[in-house]
């Protein structure tokens, strides 16, 4: 039977609450086009970190996560900044 520690499903529960959100905001934005990459790249970086966590085991499962995690706040961290960047941007158009 698999064991899941406490640690490992409260960093899930983080990383899906905000990959909803970013899918949400994603779903409701007009500029979907811009933000279609960093969205692309933490969902594969959720999806590798899934995979390290759930499937691969030891040291190999930990790089998968890490490689996973990488990717996942990379792509979180340029989608905030393409989404701020955009709103600015319309922002400024409208005044």
């Amino acid at each position: 039977m698999w064991e899941y520690y406490g640690d490992a499903l409260i960093a899930v529960g983080i990383l899906t609450t905000a990959l909803l959100i970013g899918a949400l905001h994603f779903l409701r934005s007009s500029h979907k086009r811009r933000l279609t990459l960093p969205l692309l790249i933490t969902g594969v970086g959720y999806t590798l970190f899934l995979i390290g966590l759930v499937f691969i085991r030891g040291w190999d499962g930990m790089g998968w996560s890490l490689v996973g995690f990488s990717l996942y706040a990379s792509g979180l961290i340029i989608y905030i900044f393409v989404a701020t960047y955009l709103w600015f941007q319309q922002r400024r158009l409208e005044s």
